[in-house]
């Protein structure tokens, strides 16, 4: 089979490689669609040391074998995934901590992982990782399951309050499936903050109560929405440097900040407006299986809206030009799916 990486700055390269077979507590998906994430775009821009297993990691297809040992799925179900549960007996897990159980995350994005992600015909993973989608779910919508997942983690790990207003910094795909979450959970007024018009718009489609672009836009309608006082929470969405001083000027004294975009750039801070205003600073990635179930069943009853978010679909032969395209800004597009059996 043939599976797509990025493997430098720059570099996208389709590698043959073999048909996987499952161990015993593993199996096979066929892969029917993959998005291209915004961190797919980083890695390939910024030169990350990429993750094999990463590259490709929003994907949705059908358990095409398994092995002896696998009991929570069989062949034919629909799936998608995520990191395992903790193990029970590294460092992380014997203290309590098995969301950030090391073996679990080797198997993710470590060196026990997939030797690709879902840029390829077929995945080989633990069973473990994975979850059915239920039927009625499309499956280009259910494509979109993993990065809202993101989303639904994210206002999960953040200091969300009934009735805040809250500021959605870029309005990619993270950002727009976090306005929707965090309005869902009780966000008293999302303001979606963005620069491109199109976005903008689709923020507002969505469920976004305001959109405007940052500065003097943004300034005058949190003066007028806030009488002054500025926003309660803050999601940095956007994935680049500058915003993470931003997204700290946008909330009022004692607010929060919830970083969710990912760049491997350094970035630049005042930390006296960080300490003079007691912000609240929470991270957030990836989630857990248990969160994924509850997203899919947000996007199955409509609480979640990912449709408008898709705009196409390519096969692996334009995947690499369509990365470059992405992130040279060639191509305004919110989520490319990818269908690795195509051509």
């Amino acid at each position: 089979m043939r599976a797509g990486l990025v493997t430098g700055k720059g570099q996208f390269e389709l590698l043959e490689m073999e048909d996987p077979t499952p161990e015993i507590d593993e199996i096979v998906v066929e892969i029917q669609r993959c998005g291209i994430c915004g961190s797919d775009v980083h890695a390939y821009v910024e030169g990350w040391k990429y993750a094999p297993s990463v590259c490709g990691h929003e994907w949705v297809g059908t358990v095409a074998a398994s092995g002896r040992d696998v009991v929570n799925v069989k062949e034919g179900d629909r799936v998608t995934g995520a990191l395992a549960p903790g193990c029970g007996r590294c460092l992380e897990c014997r203290n309590d901590l098995s969301q950030y159980c090391r073996t679990a995350w080797s198997d993710y994005s470590g060196p026990t992982g997939p030797k690709s992600g879902g840029f390829a015909p077929f995945l080989c993973l633990k069973a473990e990782r994975v979850i059915g989608i239920p039927d009625d779910i499309d499956t280009d919508d259910a494509a979109l399951i993993e990065p809202a997942s993101v989303a639904f983690h994210a206002v999960r790990q953040s200091r969300l309050q009934v009735g805040d207003t809250v500021c959605v910094v870029g309005c990619g795909p993270i950002g727009l499936l976090t306005a929707q979450v965090a309005k869902a959970a009780g966000a008293g007024i999302v303001i979606a903050v963005e620069p491109d018009e199109s976005r903008r718009s689709l923020a507002l489609a969505t469920g976004s109560d305001i959109a405007v672009a940052p500065g003097e836009d943004l300034h005058a309608t949190l003066e007028e929405v806030t009488q002054g006082l500025r926003a309660d929470l803050v999601y940095d969405c956007a994935g680049i440097p500058q915003t993470m001083q931003q997204s700290v000027d946008m909330v009022r004294r004692g607010g929060s900040v919830c970083l969710v975009g990912v760049t491997g750039e350094e970035a630049r801070i005042n930390p006296i407006r960080w300490i003079g205003k007691e912000i609240t600073l929470n991270t957030s990635i990836v989630f857990t299986l248990e969160e994924m179930k509850a997203t899919a069943n947000m996007i199955q009853d409509g609480r979640i809206a990912v449709a408008a978010l898709r705009n196409g679909v390519v096969d692996l032969d334009a995947l690499g030009s369509t990365i470059d395209d992405l992130a040279h800004r060639r191509l305004d597009a919110v989520k490319i799916l990818v269908d690795p059996t195509a051509g």
